[in-house]
């Protein structure tokens, strides 16, 4: 049994017996309670024995779940996890897992019935849009292992080519197999499941079954316990949810489908950390099951997987790209200066009348990087940056009349003088969405002005069919045919962002563009900004994998990650070097040849080659174990960590 402990010692299974009262209801996987060290706590179940090597008498099981919430495949597969990112299984099982709801434990989960030619008609409605953009779905669902540089829906129903992504899934389902395709967020939850319905399909539900399931934080506790269980019994052979879906249970998985990889939203934020790319490819790698990992701006780990030849490249066709996207332009300081005064407003005046002008033949959006109302002030008077006297942290607005505030600390700075010149006069810096789409109100005269922003309420899509939206990146809704233009203000890379900053930002357009109409039908892109070559080429160009393929090249040169694994360690001092003394293949690891120390922040960084990378993490593991079983100190470790700055 492994027992709910964040402790690392205690990662290891423990036995209890079975009392009369359970037996028959307690199996492999089935979620409990026990008494552990005089208190009562979780565990599950990861096997089942008539004998035990311990020589006491053993404590009994206090309680049981209905019904198994794990596969004993499912827990192998998370202590294979738990070694790759150097963690507990305990803390993988309840990331697999949601939280159990006894009366949906209690239905009768046995009988599996399927209807297979309503899968396979569903494959024929979706497989027309996967030829259109060049996707060939019929090798997925043989099992071949594709990265695929995604062009726009020719549909133009929503932001992403949902049902080219999905054809290959139903076909696996039409053959008796599981698909799980994985999405970064509600919104492509929504469009897939949409366009499953539209081929014929049904969500799985408690009352009348379904062909597909949905795992979803945002159903409800029963609603979401219940699809997970409808996927691990085999009750919906397609199964669709964010991040956690990755480690779902399922049955004879033959396909993995994952969009937007390189979203930040697949890492993990609790530990071990475990990124949903990677554990999609270890459980293809387990299954011999396909994979199609795919994005309008593949990640530079999809391209090592390319490198390394786990994977195969799916190139989009050039002609195809000429006709799917639009006609990208970039504003940067050169043009904003040849157009004189007009030009250095946030909004020039060449690109705002092209944006009227557009407005007769559809919406237009208006993207902003940055949330709230007014981000940063300073001194009309002087330029001073306005800061707090607090914490020197950049004050900001909520709303034309209130009162500064510090973006740090909160400090209200109602009588905030400058410093150098004494005015109390500020003008605004790094402006907002909501300030922004003030403005285009004022500007826009008779047309209409939609916001959409997480803190006033996301429009979902196909709400607008005219006038301007005003959006940040991810909130900017699709529309029905695509946007007549995109102008995104102050586009450029963030600040402080580390390695992979110019992807992430290359990402983040080329998503916004693919929301608008392709150059034949007029659609463009307006990016106001001083971009970088690395971005601002390939976006031009789209030519996102292109740009993943080299920056993965530069850093193989330099030893960075991919081409090396990072594992950050942090602690005290003297237990960092501790754990640098520990022996890996007969060599220390602060002399090791093949891991490099880099400082960090209350630690260090070891960059590893992934031929030594296991047998590191295994033996910083054992150490953290020693330590915690002897009350010595504490070292942290996370595997596959971004890299950042020294502080």
């Amino acid at each position: 049994m492994c027992v709910d402990s964040a402790q690392p010692h205690l990662d290891r299974p423990f036995d209890y017996s079975i009392p009369d009262a359970l037996r028959g209801v307690v199996d492999v996987g089935s979620r409990v309670r026990v008494r552990f060290a005089g208190r009562l706590i979780n565990g599950v179940v990861t096997a089942l024995s008539d004998s035990s090597d311990f020589e006491g008498t053993l404590a009994p099981i206090h309680s049981s779940s209905a019904m198994p919430s794990y596969t004993a495949d499912a827990i192998a597969f998370a202590g294979q996890v738990a070694r790759r990112y150097g963690g507990g299984l305990w803390d993988v099982l309840r990331l697999m897992a949601p939280p159990r709801v006894a009366a949906v434990e209690k239905r009768d989960w046995s009988g599996v019935d399927h209807d297979e030619q309503a899968y396979a008609l569903a494959h024929e409605a979706l497989a027309e849009e996967a030829a259109a953009v060049a996707l060939d779905d019929a090798s997925l669902a043989a099992g071949a292992r594709l990265v695929w540089e995604a062009v726009p829906d020719p549909s133009r129903r929503h932001g992403l080519p949902i049902d080219a992504l999905l054809s290959p899934a139903a076909a696996v389902a039409a053959r008796g197999q599981t698909a799980l395709v994985i999405l970064p967020d509600a919104r492509a939850l929504a469009a897939a499941g949409d366009a499953l319905v539209r081929a014929g399909l049904s969500r799985w539900n408690a009352r009348s079954g379904g062909h597909f399931a949905v795992v979803h934080a945002e159903d409800g506790p029963a609603v979401r316990f219940g699809n997970y269980l409808a996927a691990m019994t085999g009750h919906a052979r397609i199964v669709l949810g964010t991040r956690p879906a990755a480690l779902q249970p399922v049955r004879g998985l033959g396909l993995l489908v994952m969009w937007d990889e390189a979203s930040n939203v697949y890492e993990d934020p609790h530990a071990p950390y475990p990124h949903a790319r990677t554990v999609a490819a270890m459980r293809a790698d387990e299954a011999g099951a396909g994979m199609l990992l795919a994005g309008y701006a593949p990640s530079v780990e999809a391209m090592a997987l390319v490198a390394h030849g786990w994977a195969e490249r799916a190139d989009v066709p050039r002609a195809l790209v000429r006709t799917s996207t639009p006609l990208m332009t970039v504003i940067d300081d050169q043009k904003r200066e040849a157009e004189g005064a007009s030009g250095w407003h946030w909004m020039p005046g060449s690109v705002w009348r092209g944006a009227r002008d557009a407005l007769a033949s559809g919406p237009v959006g208006i993207v902003v990087p940055r949330a709230g109302y007014v981000r940063a002030t300073a001194c009309a008077r002087c330029g001073e940056w306005s800061s707090c006297t607090a914490c020197g942290g950049p004050l900001r607005k909520e709303s034309a009349t209130a009162t500064l505030r510090c973006g740090e600390c909160d400090t209200p700075h109602p009588d905030w003088h400058c410093p150098e010149c004494h005015s109390a006069a500020t003008k605004q810096l790094r402006q907002g969405v909501e300030r922004i789409a003030e403005q285009v109100r004022a500007m826009a005269g008779d047309a209409p002005v939609a916001l959409s922003a997480g803190a006033v309420g996301t429009l979902p899509d196909g709400a607008v069919d005219e006038g301007f939206v005003v959006a940040t990146p991810a909130a900017l809704p699709a529309v029905a045919g695509g946007y007549a233009r995109i102008v995104i203000v102050g586009a450029d890379v963030p600040a402080g962002g580390g390695l992979g900053a110019e992807l992430q930002a290359l990402r983040w357009w080329l998503g916004i563009a693919a929301l608008a109409r392709p150059r034949g039908e007029r659609g463009e892109v307006v990016a106001v900004g001083q971009l970088p070559p690395a971005v601002r080429d390939p976006m031009v160009a789209w030519t996102g994998a292109e740009a993943a393929w080299d920056a993965y090249g530069e850093r193989a040169d330099l030893g960075l990650p991919p081409m090396r694994r990072a594992i950050r360690l942090w602690g005290d001092p003297a237990i960092i070097t501790l754990a640098l003394s520990e022996r890996v293949e007969g060599e220390r690891l602060v002399r090791h040849t093949e891991v490099a120390i880099v400082p960090a922040k209350d630690g260090v960084f070891l960059l590893v080659t992934r031929r030594a990378a296991q047998s590191v993490v295994d033996a910083l593991r054992r150490r953290q174990q020693d330590l915690s079983r002897a009350g010595e100190g504490e070292l942290r470790l996370r595997v596959d960590a971004p890299l950042e700055p020294v502080s």
